[in-house]
């Protein structure tokens, strides 16, 4: 097998700096045919992984946070490649979405050995995920993570992003249809997601299953800013399912229509339309080193939700 590892230094407040020498003694020991680079600038961990997969490499290897593997996703979808995570930025939502262990070197060695597993390739208007899409409050956090507190890193600039977002944050009024289902409503939040946690760990949909050819989604109704302040520290432990403005869902298909244009993030990276169009390739994306338990959903029966 030929491995491509794409790295990114300033993961994890630098982790990924500090971890670099370790990650490349590991890589050059196993004797495995390799080639290593690194990523400079915002964009670039998808045009290293979309020329890795021109060039045949069988993994390519995200060494960085939720980020980098959202990048490497881009990259190499609609490819042969397979994806491997070692887990070294602050979330690293994707890596426990797929049991990859907490220790980047071990990561590395699993990823090494080559075993496979396949989970569901998600898309929303022109871009790939693996993990989740949040829209309206989500999406305005993200942006203002992005814009005011840049410079920072951690927890702490969600903290600061909450907490100068929700008092301005004005409910939006919007078309949602999932699977072919419409209804019109003024909502707070609304989660796609195929992985149980994003942003570190929330448990945004606890029941999520990530080969199981269905978003879990979750609908939060119009709140007034201290309910917004409410919930959000349930969604650590997923508690926000028992409020009375959120609730749950499964689908295939969706779409979210609004007359301005609203805020949303894709693990983590946020972006600005006025339609959001999300579905997903069951078992599109092949994962190097995953260790989780597998759907009890036959492939066959996966591919046909298909439309």
């Amino acid at each position: 097998m030929r491995f491509k590892l794409i790295l990114n230094p300033i993961a994890g407040r630098g982790r990924g700096e500090r971890m670099k020498e370790q990650i490349l003694a590991r890589l050059k020991q196993s004797g495995c045919e390799h080639d290593i680079s690194f990523t400079g600038q915002k964009g670039a961990g998808k045009l290293l992984a979309k020329q890795a997969a021109a060039d045949g490499y069988d993994i390519v290897i995200a060494a960085g946070g939720d980020g980098t593997v959202n990048e490497v996703v881009n990259g190499i979808a609609g490819s042969q490649s397979a994806i491997g995570v070692v887990p070294l930025g602050t979330g690293n939502d994707f890596a426990m979405m797929i049991g990859m262990p907490k220790d980047p070197l071990a990561s590395l060695d699993r990823i090494l050995q080559g075993r496979m597993q396949t989970v569901d390739l998600c898309r929303v208007n022109d871009r790939y995920f693996a993990s989740s899409v949040g829209a309206g409050f989500d999406g305005e956090v993200a942006y203002t993570a992005n814009h005011r507190f840049k410079h920072l890193r951690g927890m702490v600039v969600y903290i600061l992003s909450v907490f100068t977002t929700v008092f301005f944050y004005r409910p939006r009024h919007v078309r949602l249809t999932i699977d072919g289902t419409t209804r019109e409503q003024e909502i707070t939040l609304l989660a796609a997601v195929n992985s149980r946690s994003y942003g570190g760990g929330m448990l945004v949909a606890p029941d999520a299953v990530v080969d199981d050819g269905l978003f879990d989604i979750c609908l939060a109704d119009k709140m007034s800013p201290f309910r917004i302040m409410y919930m959000l520290p349930r969604f650590i432990k997923g508690k926000h399912l028992t409020m009375r403005e959120v609730t749950m869902y499964k689908g295939r298909e969706i779409s979210l229509e609004s007359t301005t244009p609203i805020y949303y993030q894709v693990d983590g990276e946020f972006f600005e339309d006025t339609r959001l169009v999300m579905h997903l390739i069951p078992h599109g994306l092949k994962v190097a080193g995953a260790a989780f338990k597998a759907s009890a959903v036959p492939f066959e029966a996966a591919v046909s939700l298909q439309k």
